[in-house]
């Protein structure tokens, strides 16, 4: 356990800016008190590239302008450091954070996926994050980085993350080392998915759901700035079951709920199978050969 000063910074989302060559600091204070400022400072290399000192209150944007533009890409996965400073009304300082960001613009124009206004080819690696000597969780820090190093060795640049919600040092080994991945949550506690189970009208479908919903809202607030990170995916293979309606208006408002909280980002509301609404159209399709695979993907 930490103390914190109750006028303290309890988390703030870093949005970069890589076109306007600056970041957008979105902060969340533990109180909120007149008087109270921010200072956020960005630094390159040890030397500050810019900085700006705002009235402080929960929510309020602060954008900072950068001397210097280097964008974050897995050829060159360069991160600004970034210090917080909290002041009272009476000019104290009562709370210090350090943290760092990464500069890229992730967007889909037309069919193609844009990385820094570049088309980016994605070869992912499926990652289920799974560990014999300890299930779902890395034995080590090492583990988690040596997971990537292995992959990328292979020749992949980045991972579809997998049915799990991943240790938050996996994103930073990501970030460190310029690792494009794609968030996903374990959806399939959700009982509605599930196609030996299409009763859903059953409490536990929309329990399922409600917990699943309140538990993804955290976990993209929590990772939300982490510049590996460039799209979500918060759920796998669904069903449709027994009343498709339904089943889209679940998809619906998990893509809408997503792009609220973070509309910087493309969302794939459902990874394969069953589509409501989506900005990348996922199948799942395993073919031995080229050819097979071609005649698979040619739509009826």
């Amino acid at each position: 356990l930490e103390a914190v000063h109750p006028q303290g910074l309890r988390n703030c989302r870093i949005v970069p800016d890589l076109d306007n060559a600056a970041f957008t600091f979105i902060p969340k204070f533990y109180n909120d008190q007149n008087g109270k400022t921010l200072t956020v400072k960005v630094v390159a290399d040890g030397k500050s590239v810019g900085e700006e000192t705002v009235a402080a209150l929960t929510g309020a944007p602060v954008t900072v302008k950068l001397d210097t533009v280097r964008p974050w890409s897995p050829k060159d996965p360069f991160l600004y450091d970034v210090a917080y400073a909290v002041k009272d009304k009476n000019g104290d300082i009562v709370d210090m954070v350090n943290a760092y960001a990464g500069l890229r613009k992730i967007h889909i124009e037309g069919d193609k996926i844009y990385l820094n206004n570049k088309p980016i080819f994605l070869r992912l690696v499926l990652d289920q994050g799974f560990y014999p000597d300890g299930i779902w969780t890395a034995p080590s820090d090492e583990a988690l980085k040596h997971d990537i190093e292995l992959s990328m060795a292979a020749g992949f640049n980045g991972a579809r993350l997998h049915q799990k919600v991943f240790e938050e040092r996996f994103h930073y080994w990501a970030d460190k080392l310029g690792y494009l991945t794609w968030g996903e949550s374990a959806s399939w506690g959700i009982t509605a998915f599930s196609r030996a189970s299409n009763h859903y009208y059953a409490p536990e479908v929309w329990e399922s759901f409600a917990n699943f919903m309140a538990e993804w809202k955290e976990v993209i607030e929590r990772d939300a700035s982490h510049p590996s990170i460039i799209a979500w995916t918060p759920s796998n293979e669904t069903w449709p079951g027994d009343d498709l309606a339904l089943h889209q208006r679940f998809m619906t408002e998990m893509y809408d709920a997503t792009k609220l909280l973070d509309p910087t980002r493309p969302c794939n509301e459902a990874s394969g199978y069953h589509h409501a609404k989506t900005d990348l159209w996922t199948v799942h399709i395993y073919r031995s050969n080229v050819e097979d695979m071609k005649k698979a993907l040619e739509p009826e």
